[in-house]
C-alpha cells in the first residue's frame, strides 16, 4: 500500500481518537482500586503499538471513559458512546465480572474481580481516489484485581482491503492481522508512582497480506510474525520473521519506539 496514503490518515486518526479522551490514569495505573483505574489498566501502554495494529490505520485505542457507558440489561454489559476520528468509528463495550464469572450491574471495589472490554473499528477511506477499509474486533480480558497483581489477556482480529484508483485492475489487496495477548502479569504501585510495567508475558502479533498476483519475490502473499517478551521494564525482546525465513531478535523500548520492528 502506497505510503502516501497510510501515513497522512494514520496521524490524522491518532490525534482526534486520543485527544480529550485519554487520561493520567493511561500510564500510571492506581494501586486503589477503582474502575476508572481497571479500564485505564486495559488500555497499558504496553498495548500501544498493538492497538494501533489493530485499527488498521495506526490509532491508539483510548480509554474508556465509564461516564460514557451505559448498562443494557439484554446484553448484561456497559454499552459506550461510539468514538469517531476521522474516517474510523470505534465502538466500545466493557463487561464486570464477580469471583464464580457472574456479571454485574455496578463496579464494586471490594467483589468486582475482573473486567472484559470488547472494541470494534471499522471504517472506509478514499484518497485520490484509493480506497482503504478497515473492519476490526478485540477482545481484552484484565483479571486478578483487588490483588497486588493483575493479569492481562486478549485477542484481535482485523481485516483490511485496499483497491487502487491508478490500476483498477489489480486486484485488491487483503490484510488479515491477529494479535495475541497472553498473561501480562501488571504489578500494582502507588498513584504518582512510574509506570508500572509487565513483569512477565507475551503479544504476538500476525499479519498475513494477500496481493492476488505474483510479487517479485515469488508467491502471492507475505507472512510476518512479530513477538513481544515482557520482563518487568519498557525494554522488551522483539523477535520478529524476517524475508526468506528464520528469525530476528533483538532489544527495543517501548517508551520510546514508533513501531514493531528491530533497529
Amino acid at each position: 500500500m502506497p505510503s502516501r496514503f497510510r501515513r497522512p490518515v494514520a496521524a490524522y486518526v491518532l490525534s482526534v481518537l486520543v485527544g480529550g479522551c485519554a487520561s493520567d490514569a493511561a500510564t500510571t495505573p492506581a494501586a486503589t482500586q477503582t474502575l476508572e483505574a481497571a479500564l485505564a489498566e486495559v488500555a497499558h501502554p504496553a498495548l500501544d503499538l498493538t492497538t494501533a495494529t489493530f485499527s488498521g490505520a495506526g490509532a491508539v485505542v483510548p480509554v474508556i471513559d465509564p461516564s460514557q457507558c451505559q448498562f443494557e440489561n439484554s446484553a448484561q454489559a456497559f454499552v459506550c458512546t461510539p468514538v469517531t476520528g476521522g474516517w474510523l468509528k470505534l465502538d466500545q463495550r466493557y463487561v464486570l465480572l464477580d469471583a464464580a464469572g457472574g456479571k454485574q450491574s455496578a463496579f464494586d471495589a471490594t467483589t468486582t474481580k475482573s473486567v472484559s472490554v470488547n472494541n470494534a473499528v471499522s471504517g472506509q477511506n478514499t484518497d485520490q481516489g484509493d480506497t482503504f477499509t478497515v473492519d476490526g474486533q478485540e477482545t481484552l480480558d484484565l483479571t486478578g484485581l483487588g490483588s497486588a497483581r493483575h493479569t492481562l489477556n486478549g485477542t484481535s482480529l482485523t481485516l483490511t482491503t485496499f483497491v487502487s484508483a491508478t490500476n483498477l485492475t489489480h486486484p485488491p489487496i487483503e490484510s488479515t492481522i491477529t494479535t495475541k495477548i497472553t498473561d501480562l502479569v501488571i504489578p500494582q504501585v502507588p498513584s504518582g508512582q512510574p509506570i508500572a510495567w509487565p513483569l512477565s508475558g507475551t503479544i504476538a502479533l500476525k499479519t498475513v497480506t494477500e496481493y492476488g498476483e505474483p510479487l517479485p519475490t515469488g508467491g502471492t502473499s507475505t507472512t510476518s510474525v512479530v513477538t513481544l517478551t515482557f520482563n518487568g521494564s519498557s525494554v522488551v525482546t522483539l523477535s520478529m520473521s524476517i524475508a526468506g525465513g528464520g528469525v530476528r531478535t533483538c532489544r527495543v523500548n517501548l517508551a520510546i519506539v514508533s513501531g514493531l520492528g528491530c533497529p
